[in-house]
């Protein structure tokens, strides 16, 4: 029994350590990047459009950025001598498991120490340039820091290096302690995101997202657990509370560190990084900002205001049964959501649906008379869509199979020998739309008009669309 009960402490203690270890490493590898600055240049500044960008050789130099309008607040400075750029060489090993991505990084050469060795100016763009130096090494890389006015209200930056082997671009920034930080797209876990750091790449939400025991289960059943920052639409653009605001026009895999009181660490897979600093007096006039860029969402109907939008399920005849019980509660409804109208199919996890975007006739016979009825009562049919698509050689009642046609046209996200590649959800594979395809556009854009509409969907990091762009550029 003595020997049980020390080789169960031996074995916890073993355990024990090796998570430690683990936890230590990953600790090391996220950490943020803190280089040295230093520059021969004396204080100076410039107008940039109705920016104002401020060198401050002093305390061992800092740039600021201010906007004519509010000359005493500061949109985005750095932190007085130290480096506000750094660049790394990279290989990330990332690893998806039916719609949920896993991903290590590992750094061979990283330049943090900042060297500035020119200035210049037009009326319209700033430019920095100079050199990144490895701290305990040789190795150097020429950088390019370019800000530009876009608008009267948008700056423009872009941080490019010489040789584009380096693959990682940093960004670091001051950020005030009690600064609260909010949007970053589809966030499920924290409203304010200071303290946080967090990845931005399109993936599942996850089951559980760190609660327990869901989340480990979900994980040994499916890897599908995902954590606190997983989601379907992460955005790499912010607005805080002292109405700052920047976004990133890069779609690679990027981390926005926040965990540290002092600044911001943005890390970009990448060579290249560009976004956009917005000047706004309030949330609104920043948001309006933003979606000159990204546009802006069509106005909601005012059908949507007259009653409930109810997510119903089962074929026709449980539809019109359940639709009857909300008509006897007198419950004013102005739309049903029947996603279950491609049909269903039994898997591992459960039901789900079949992703070949037509009618099931066998699941909803009679649905024009089924949509008639509920158009007289002012009630309309709210569908779903993805750009999935499935073989449906195994089902029933099929008029078209989209997953065939889309193969045959070339119209599928690739694998690097040509091959499409297929993601597995459950127990089946999909197929995936290359939206970079205009051809594709245009062929899923006829279903569309025939059904509705979607959301984002994961990208697997080395598959190949139309573009010739690799997966971790395209998945956001």
């Amino acid at each position: 029994m003595k020997r049980v009960v020390m080789f169960g402490i031996g074995l916890l203690g073993g355990v024990g350590a090796g998570l430690t270890l683990w936890w230590g490493r990953r600790q090391y590898r996220q950490r943020q990047i803190i280089g040295r600055l230093t520059c021969a240049a004396p204080s100076m500044h410039f107008a940039v459009g109705q920016f104002l960008v401020f060198w401050e050789k002093e305390d061992g130099g800092q740039l600021r950025i201010y906007h004519q309008e509010q000359p005493e607040r500061p949109l985005w400075s750095s932190i007085a001598g130290q480096g506000f750029v750094a660049a790394a060489r990279g290989t990330e090993t990332i690893t998806e498991v039916r719609g949920n991505f896993f991903v290590y990084d590992r750094l061979h050469t990283l330049c943090v120490d900042q060297q500035i060795e020119r200035l210049s100016a037009t009326r319209q763009t700033v430019t920095l340039s100079g050199i990144l130096q490895q701290r305990r090494g040789h190795a150097k890389v020429d950088y390019m820091l370019t800000l530009t006015a876009s608008s009267s209200n948008q700056l423009s930056f872009t941080l490019e290096f010489a040789d584009s082997s380096y693959n990682r671009a940093y960004l670091t920034y001051a950020s005030d302690p009690d600064e609260h930080f909010f949007g970053f797209g589809e966030q499920f876990s924290c409203f304010n995101l200071k303290g946080k750091r967090l990845p931005i790449f399109v993936m599942e939400q996850g089951i559980g997202r760190g609660a327990q025991p869901i989340t480990l289960g979900a994980h040994l059943q499916a890897c599908a657990g995902g954590a606190w920052h997983t989601s379907y639409a992460g955005v790499p653009h912010y607005i805080t509370s002292q109405l700052r605001s920047l976004f990133l026009e890069n779609y690679e895999y990027v981390v926005f560190d926040m965990r540290q009181p002092d600044r911001v660490q943005i890390q970009l897979f990448a060579d290249r990084m560009v976004g956009r600093l917005i000047y706004g007096a309030t949330p609104r006039q920043l948001i309006e900002e933003y979606t000159t860029y990204t546009g802006r969402m069509r106005p909601l109907p005012d059908w949507i205001h007259d009653g409930a939008i109810v997510g119903l399920q089962g074929g026709t005849e449980q539809v019109r049964h359940l639709w009857a019980v909300l008509r006897a509660h007198n419950i004013p409804i102005t739309a049903l959501w029947l996603q279950d109208w491609v049909g269903r199919r039994t898997t591992s996890f459960g039901e789900q649906l079949w992703w070949n975007w037509e009618l099931d006739r066998e699941r909803y016979p009679e649905w024009e008379q089924l949509r008639n009825d509920l158009a007289e009562q002012g009630i309309r049919i709210l569908i779903y869509i993805n750009p999935f698509f499935v073989d449906t050689s195994e089902k029933s009642s099929v008029q078209r199979n989209l997953f065939a046609e889309a193969k045959t046209r070339g119209f599928l996200v690739k694998r690097p020998n040509g091959e499409p590649y297929l993601l597995r959800s459950t127990d089946f594979d999909a197929g995936l739309l290359d939206i970079t395809n205009p051809a594709a556009r245009i062929w899923m854009q006829d279903i569309i008009k025939e059904q509705v509409v979607g959301v984002g969907a994961r990208v697997a990091p080395r598959c190949v669309a139309l573009l010739g762009r690799v997966g971790n550029a395209v998945s956001q």
